[in-house]
């Protein structure tokens, strides 16, 4: 993310996502009663071609709406703004419905009263760009599972078979191997990254290793080599829990909000420091006793959590607004979206 401008005086900053990252971000603060401002297209009819049945051709202009809603696309990579012209060229009605598209790289300008949350979520988007992305393989000598982890979700990439059998000969297994490892290096050649962490249990991630330095050396300094006891999603969700991936990539979104939502868990099993649903937090509200509130990106335009959120910053403690996308985020929504830990515990 960039700020390509800011205008206090006006509560107006002008970014430019970057990734699909920033495009989240985006989503998440972007609210109804938000105005957007931003260079988009839209079919304008020729007042001499009225007569005619077709919808007038999509025209570039520079448009300002007042937003009603905001949609995701993670597949087309775009935030869909919906909302009302307030500002455009003279031949473009204003209280006309219209739909901005933002994808990566275009820049748009957001007035609204900022949330401090807000602000740090751009500022933390700031900060992500500056640090690379990670790829995680998790093998054993029969499959392995690409994922790349990114700071707000985790996308799984492929499933790759070896085709190994104990019922083949050496030789053909050996080959069959060299298949395997090659059709993984192809795959992690399709990324620009700079940290691909190889996992599993056993001595495949090895082999493995030793085989990029010979046939792959552009990828060998990129590779760090973990052990870990099982494959799959359990594996990835292992290298999460033991923080290897905050080692790799520093202060990733996603192991922080795992490793949260841990903490948050530990803590509700032996009745500890936390709370968790509405009303509980609420609870712990009245004594001050929030350290960390910990909020599901699916209820951050709810009135009533907005409240809780601004009554947290208040009284000093610190807002996270957890991912729904990965594994903690829905076991955070299943708690009901919202949980806080405490400084000190409550009655």
């Amino acid at each position: 993310m960039k700020i390509i401008e800011e205008i206090p005086q006006k509560n107006i900053v002008k970014l430019m996502p970057e990734n699909l990252d920033d495009l989240w971000v985006l989503y998440n603060i972007i609210e109804e009663g938000d105005k957007v401002f931003a260079v988009t297209e839209r079919r304008v009819q020729d007042k001499g071609d009225m007569i005619r049945a077709d919808r007038g051709a999509k025209k570039k202009m520079f448009l300002g709406i007042d937003v009603k809603n905001v949609e995701f696309d993670e597949n087309t990579k775009r935030v869909r703004i919906l909302g009302t012209i307030i500002h455009g060229p003279d031949d473009v009605p204003l209280g006309s419905h219209h739909t901005i598209e933002i994808k990566p790289f275009d820049e748009l300008s957001i007035e609204k009263n900022w949330k401090k949350w807000q602000i740090e979520r751009i500022k933390e988007a700031i900060e992500s760009s500056k640090r690379p992305k990670v790829l995680v393989v998790v093998m054993d000598d029969e499959e392995a599972d690409i994922f790349e982890v990114r700071d707000y979700s985790i996308k799984e990439i492929c499933s790759i078979k070896s085709h190994t059998s104990k019922k083949l000969d050496y030789k053909i297994n050996e080959e069959l191997k060299k298949e395997y490892y090659h059709e993984i290096a192809k795959v992690l050649l399709d990324y620009e990254v700079d940290n691909i962490l190889v996992a599993g249990p056993g001595f495949a991630k090895n082999s493995f290793y030793n085989f990029i330095s010979s046939q792959y050396p552009e990828l060998k300094n990129k590779i760090v080599v973990e052990s870990v006891s099982t494959t799959s999603r359990a594996g990835l969700n292992e290298v999460i829990k033991r923080g290897i991936i905050n080692r790799i990539y520093a202060e990733s979104r996603v192991a922080k909000e795992t490793q949260l939502i841990e903490k948050l868990l530990e803590e509700i099993a032996k009745k500890g420091l936390a709370v968790y649903g509405i009303d509980e937090v609420k609870k712990a509200l009245e004594y001050s006793a929030i350290d960390t509130l910990l909020v599901s990106d699916n209820l951050v335009r709810n009135h009533e959590i907005e409240k809780i959120i601004d009554t947290t910053e208040e009284m000093g403690g610190k807002v996270v607004i957890v991912s729904s996308e990965h594994d903690a985020g829905k076991q955070l929504k299943a708690l009901g979206g919202i949980a806080g830990l405490l400084r000190f515990p409550i009655e």
